[in-house]
């Protein structure tokens, strides 16, 4: 009887171990999945399109170089060297400092035309002095010309009745001589005055030529310091190659831009829109807009324009982008006051949503073979199972399903093949 007793006593204990060993491996086990396990629930998912981008200004004047009559140096070069520029970012007011490019070829070219029309001016004065000389002088000559013809004309009037017909005839002669002088020296002179003014014309509009250049180049000259011509911040131009000018920089033509003058009032976000999303987007759409350099701001937008032809990124980047244009709701706000232009920035634009929709982590679902699977947790094999799944669309991290899964339904975080 004691016998038996201990054999119940050791059957009883056994299968109290059992059930203890059990217990505890189907608890562990059951903890070790959870931790791998998602419940699917129906939520309210947006579909939002993220891009990258910077501010800046609906207006904005363009700061060159001057337009000079002939090119700088009057020669036709439009070659221009930066020597002064004011710093990027500093606000300036109309009429105040921005730039000044090298002048020392038109300052040569000015030395040489002063000199030049100095020469001028001193060889019309010769000419004017030469000239009046001249003129006195033939002037004097047909004076005397004309007193030698009246003096013998004189004389043949009061003599011609006593003289003999030979002597009449020899003074006839000499008064006849003496007025052909006379009137051509009158002629002469006539010429002269007309020469004489016709030369000095020509040498006085020589000097005036000479005096218009000058104040073509002192015009140019003084176009080589340039001033704001409107109120703004100072925003350098980039290049092709992210670089801005700075002195000692060549600029070429009147059409190279160096900086930007924008119209802080009309600032905007400028963003790029990869092609797979362009469709998405329309015009009024709200946006959220998170500048770097303004921390914990987060400010609130609409689509105002969309361009409408594909561009690439960068000369690096292949893949085609459209720039989008978003405007601040409130403008006036403060915090927009802080911003400037080039500010790069973060936007979220919000192009639909589903309601109540099974929204998973892209990262549970496993591509294979054109088809997408999840792993479901089975709860009474206590296993996974491999299920085929159906997407609607996607945001990059998260993706809504059509087909395929139920709410309250357990998948694993990440599957494993």
């Amino acid at each position: 009887m004691k016998s038996w007793k201990r054999w119940v006593i050791l059957l009883v204990s056994m299968a109290v171990a059992l059930a203890a060993t059990l217990y505890y491996r189907n608890s562990g086990v059951s903890a070790s999945v959870e931790k791998e396990l998602l419940t699917v629930q129906p939520v309210d998912f947006p579909l939002i399109v993220s891009a990258p981008g910077i501010i800046e200004a609906g207006k904005s004047v363009s700061i060159g170089p001057p337009k000079i009559q002939g090119g700088r140096g009057m020669g036709g070069e439009t070659r221009f060297k930066i020597s002064r520029m004011v710093d990027e970012g500093n606000q300036v007011y109309e009429g105040d400092f921005l730039l000044e490019f090298d002048g020392s070829d038109i300052d040569a070219r000015l030395r040489s035309m002063t000199a030049s029309f100095q020469k001028q001016q001193q060889d019309y004065q010769k000419r004017r002095s030469d000239a009046d000389m001249s003129l006195r002088d033939l002037a004097y000559q047909m004076e005397q010309a004309k007193a030698d013809y009246q003096k013998n004309y004189d004389k043949l009037q009061s003599g011609a009745e006593v003289q003999s017909a030979l002597t009449v005839e020899e003074m006839k002669i000499r008064v006849d001589m003496a007025k052909k002088k006379a009137d051509a020296l009158e002629k002469k002179l006539a010429l002269s005055k007309e020469s004489g003014r016709l030369d000095l014309q020509i040498s006085l509009s020589s000097e005036r030529a000479y005096k218009n250049m000058m104040e073509v180049l002192l015009d140019a000259r003084d176009s080589l310091t340039v001033t704001a011509p409107v109120a703004g911040v100072v925003i350098y131009k980039r290049g092709w190659d992210g670089q801005p000018k700075q002195i000692g920089s060549d600029v070429h033509g009147s059409n190279d831009i160096i900086m930007e003058l924008p119209d802080l009032s009309t600032l905007r976000a400028k963003i790029l829109v990869d092609e797979v999303d362009v469709n998405k987007i329309r015009l009024g759409q709200e946006a959220q807009i998170q500048v770097a350099a303004v921390k914990g701001k987060i400010f609130n937008a609409k689509i105002s324009a969309i361009g409408t032809i594909l561009k690439q990124a960068s000369y690096d980047r292949p893949q085609k982008i459209a720039e989008v244009l978003l405007a601040f709701d409130k403008p006036d706000d403060p915090s927009v006051k802080l911003l400037r232009p080039n500010m790069t920035v973060a936007s979220s634009i919000q192009v639909g949503s589903y309601p109540k929709a099974i929204v998973i982590p892209l990262s549970s679902i496993l591509e294979r073979d054109g088809r997408s699977m999840v792993q479901v947790w089975n709860e009474q094999n206590k296993e996974y199972d491999w299920r085929d799944i159906i997407l609607t669309t996607n945001d990059g991290l998260s993706a809504v399903i059509k087909d395929g899964l139920k709410a309250n339904e357990k998948i694993r975080i990440k599957p494993k093949a």
